[in-house]
């Protein structure tokens, strides 16, 4: 092997060795779990990256409401538990959630009206968005969402209906009558819903009550719903059902869902995109 060939081979492993963006926010959030603060210069020694991409992480880590960036670094939210920083909510499936927010972005065409659930792989379907549709594609979006609206918001061409009502922290999303209200008259062509879990006895679920019964207005709201999860939320029952399995119009999914599951499912009429 020539010389060259060999530090070819090297600044290879190393680049190999470096951690991707999801990663490294990943292990930021577990570092402010066990420090409550973290420093620019010390991350981005620990990453081999530069400091401009660490302010970036930090800052996509602020508008997603779990940490604080001050000078030089970030600190923990006050009042926000530990085990939230790195809950499997943020942490885990990234690159699939990231996959699939990708193919669900796809599906949205010029002038369409959009509803976005919470959740971590819905705000990935909207960081996905195709430039040309953010800037000149007249998208109007509702929802309870915080990091949705944090998301999207800078776009002046995208028009954002944002549903008030009771905010739910852990969640950072708007829950209750007024938000259910606020809905009256209003219709969109496609709803992104997310899952805590997708069976075909309890249908899709959710952890949470309150944002159920919002989900299930909004779903009312939606000529097209189309659920972007992951397959490990696929044989998990969460605690209330926001609508059956086989009513929604589309599921996308990861490659590792059930071969068995997919093919009931798309026997049962419903599209499945696997990615």
């Amino acid at each position: 092997m020539s010389v060259n060939q060999s530090a070819a081979a090297q600044r290879g492993v190393e680049a190999a060795a470096v951690p991707d963006a999801q990663v490294r926010r990943a292990i930021i959030l577990e570092e402010l779990a066990a420090h409550r603060v973290v420093r620019i210069a010390d991350l981005s020694e620990r990453f081999g990256v530069s400091e401009v991409s660490i302010r970036r992480d930090l800052e996509r880590l602020e508008q997603s409401g779990l940490l604080k960036r001050i000078h030089g670094g970030a600190v923990s939210i006050p009042g926000l538990p530990a085990h939230e920083l790195i809950s499997a909510r943020v942490l885990a499936h990234a690159r699939e959630k990231e996959r699939i927010g990708r193919a669900a972005a796809q599906m949205i065409r010029e002038n369409e009206r959009l509803i976005f659930d919470s959740g971590t792989t819905t705000l990935q379907v909207a960081r996905n968005i195709p430039g040309n549709l953010l800037t000149s594609g007249n998208l109007t979006v509702i929802t309870a969402s915080l990091p949705i609206v944090y998301e999207l918001g800078a776009w002046k061409n995208v028009h954002i209906i944002v549903l008030g009502g009771v905010y739910l922290h852990e969640y950072q999303v708007m829950v209750g009558p007024q938000t259910i209200e606020a809905l009256r008259g209003l219709h969109a062509d496609i709803m992104f819903l997310g899952a805590d879990g997708l069976t075909f006895s309890n249908g899709v679920t959710t952890a949470n009550v309150l944002e159920a019964e919002v989900d299930r207005a909004l779903v009312h709201s939606a000529s097209k719903v189309v659920v972007v999860a992951d397959s490990s939320k696929i044989g998990v029952i969460g605690l209330v059902t926001i609508m059956p399995l086989i009513k929604i119009n589309a599921l996308i999914t990861d490659d590792k869902a059930p071969s068995d599951f997919v093919a009931r499912l798309r026997d049962e009429g419903v599209e499945v995109i696997t990615v």
